[in-house]
């Protein structure tokens, strides 16, 4: 199984001062057909939340189109796209647009917007760590007690759990700050009693960057608009960076489990024979 991950879309995004050189809609496009050149296809495709800059309908209806446009129905092969909201989302008005990506599981607390799907042998959930109207994240009791149930019911199987705000600190302190305050100590628990967690994928930090949680591998995919600066001095004040996007690739079988890539959007040149 291939799984492609997209992140922090930000349609809708007023770029200011940077006009014509942070366009978020062009850079989805141009992602979303890279997907669709993939020599291997993808079976899943990811989308870790900030889908939209403020929740607008009409940036939803601009995703749809987009989808639509660049990943148009194969009969064939045609990617189950699966998504969560982010900080800068209204889950609840997602899923009205989007409610075959976000498909609601049972026995669901009220208010939250998780996710529940299986596809070819692996199975994904989908965590809400969204607090309205603040940029941080948190898992809640109401949550984990949700997440600590669907585990055991999965037990011995596979899992792949995905989330907006990464559940790891990361040394980029401006967005540590905004990052999932609470509930990592106890998803780290969750994740370790389970053993069977293939991976945590997660967006909001516009880095690709790796870690690890209760045994299982952390991945988060860079934004396919644009980047945070990076710089571990703890008095960095934010800034983005205008680098070559990418997009996560993992390749997951029940054999060897995952591996995980970044593939750049747009290449340079090549591949050249060697």
């Amino acid at each position: 199984m291939l799984i492609a991950h997209l992140t922090d879309a930000h349609l809708g995004l007023d770029p200011g001062g940077l006009v014509g050189r942070i366009e978020p809609a062009a850079a989805l496009r141009r992602a979303l057909a890279h997907v669709r050149g993939l020599g291997t296809p993808a079976d899943v495709l990811l989308l870790s939340g900030d889908l939209t800059e403020s929740g607008a309908d009409a940036d939803y209806q601009t995703l749809r189109r987009l989808f639509d446009e660049e990943l148009p129905g194969h009969r064939h092969h045609q990617p189950r796209v699966l998504a969560v909201g982010g900080n800068h989302d209204l889950p609840l008005r997602a899923r009205q647009h989007l409610a075959d990506w976000m498909p609601a599981p049972d026995n669901l607390p009220p208010g939250l917007v998780c996710v529940k799907a299986e596809h070819g042998g692996l199975h994904f959930i989908g965590l809400d760590t969204v607090v309205p109207g603040q940029p941080h994240g948190e898992l809640g009791s109401a949550q984990l007690d949700w997440l600590a149930t669907t585990l055991q019911s999965l037990a011995g199987q596979p899992v792949l759990i995905f989330m907006h705000h990464p559940p790891m600190l990361t040394g980029m302190a401006a967005m540590d700050d905004c990052g999932l305050r609470h509930g990592r100590a106890e998803l780290a628990r969750l994740i370790a009693a389970h053993g069977q967690v293939q991976l945590v994928a997660a967006g909001h930090m516009h880095r690709p960057i790796l870690g690890a949680l209760g045994g299982a591998p952390v991945v988060v995919a860079p934004s396919t608009s644009h980047q945070i600066e990076l710089d571990l001095n703890p008095n960095a004040p934010l800034a983005v960076r205008l680098e070559p996007p990418m997009i996560g690739l993992y390749r997951w079988t029940p054999e060897d489990g995952i591996a995980c890539h970044f593939s750049h959007v747009q290449a340079f040149d090549g591949p050249f024979p060697i």
